[in-house]
């Protein structure tokens, strides 16, 4: 019995298996890095774009300040691995949820977002009965039209009412300019981007001359980070899927200098026609969300379709795609990539390298 596949050839790994190209990770963390700290900007990633600590402890040693994530249940796995830096940006809503972010503050600093007065009752009530301050930041509409205040007099009100309420610490605003990342034009996305957080700073603006402090101003994705992290104001960007930078980022949000390094590894097995191969992944194993998943060393094949276990490959003529042949598949979006496997395969030259367990898979509540 295999205990583990640290050593083992890429080729030699059953299928379907996530894999990492190690190199190239590295080499976009540093990009991405490199980026924030020359424009004097905090980095915290997403880690809903990676649900491991093990790959969040390697971005912390690239300079990050901690992470992001979406649900309290993620922010638990984070906090228990010791990231200690901690914006849940999302509602915490319901004495469950509440009481659980309370308990965490004893062991990160662990922070949350409200949208709405009803939000804030509850979080302080719950930060009173532990004993502990829990920070909060108001989440601003910037235009995507999901969460977030609709105004800059409204922010100032939450805001207050946060500052105002024992338990809770008012540390600034957060907000996402989400329906910016596709504009395809430059120039257009650039203005698009400049508008989204001109109304947050507004926000921030109009909070601050009330007399209160925001120390912290969060906003940016993978898809908008090249152009928000030069907006003055920002104090730090969200942005995480560009480590893996998948089609998604690259081909539709149009990010630049990254290297694809996420691929789920498929093995080849019908040939129903000369003109078709059948791959053993399909939508339980990588995902096609905005753009389809492609053949990392073979251009010319297309994934034409996806069921729930196969996918089916439009083959080029000429093309040897024996059964049994192992291939790369670049995923159309690592985020929903990532929540379909246990495990993350890091390997170099050929070989695996390391095996990061994805802890905060499935951790939805």
């Amino acid at each position: 019995m295999q205990l583990s596949a640290i050593g083992v050839p890429v080729e030699e790994l059953d299928t379907p298996a996530l894999l990492l190209d190690l190199d190239r990770f590295e080499q976009n963390i540093a990009k991405m890095s490199d980026h924030f700290q020359s424009r004097g900007v905090a980095w915290r990633p997403h880690a809903k774009a990676f649900k491991s600590p093990a790959i969040a402890h390697q971005l912390r040693k690239a300079g990050a300040i901690g992470v992001t994530v979406a649900k309290v249940s993620e922010a638990e796995v984070m906090a228990a691995a010791g990231i200690e830096d901690i914006l849940i940006a999302h509602l915490v809503v319901g004495p469950h949820k509440t009481k659980r972010l309370a308990a965490l503050q004893r062991y990160a600093d662990v922070k949350a977002t409200v949208d709405h007065p009803d939000h804030v009752a509850p979080l302080g009530e719950a930060a009173r009965t532990a004993g502990v301050t829990i920070g909060i930041l108001v989440d601003v509409d910037l235009g995507l039209h999901r969460c977030g205040v609709a105004s800059a007099a409204d922010a100032l009100k939450l805001a207050s009412l946060v500052s105002e309420t024992p338990g809770l610490r008012f540390d600034g605003l957060m907000g996402y300019e989400g329906h910016t990342l596709m504009i395809p034009d430059h120039d257009q996305k650039q203005a698009a981007i400049q508008e989204a957080i001109g109304t947050l700073l507004t926000a921030k603006d109009v909070v601050e001359r009330a007399g209160l402090t925001c120390r912290i101003i969060s906003a940016g994705g993978t898809g908008s980070y090249q152009y928000t992290a030069d907006l003055p104001g920002i104090t730090e960007i969200q942005a995480g899927g560009g480590i893996f930078a998948c089609q998604y980022y690259t081909q539709v949000c149009g990010v630049e200098g990254h290297r694809p390094a996420l691929a789920v590894l498929a093995t080849v097995v019908s040939r129903p026609a000369a003109d078709r191969a059948i791959l053993d992944i399909g939508h339980k194993s990588v995902s096609q969300y905005r753009t389809p998943p492609i053949l990392r060393d073979y251009d010319n094949c297309p994934v034409i379709g996806l069921s729930a276990e196969h996918a089916v490959v439009e083959l080029a003529p000429g093309e040897d795609f024996p059964i049994g042949k192992k291939v790369a598949v670049i995923p159309g979006y690592s985020d929903f990539t990532f929540v379909l496997h246990d495990r993350v395969l890091g390997h170099r030259w050929g070989l695996v390298e390391v095996v990061w367990p994805l802890l905060a898979r499935g951790m939805l509540q």
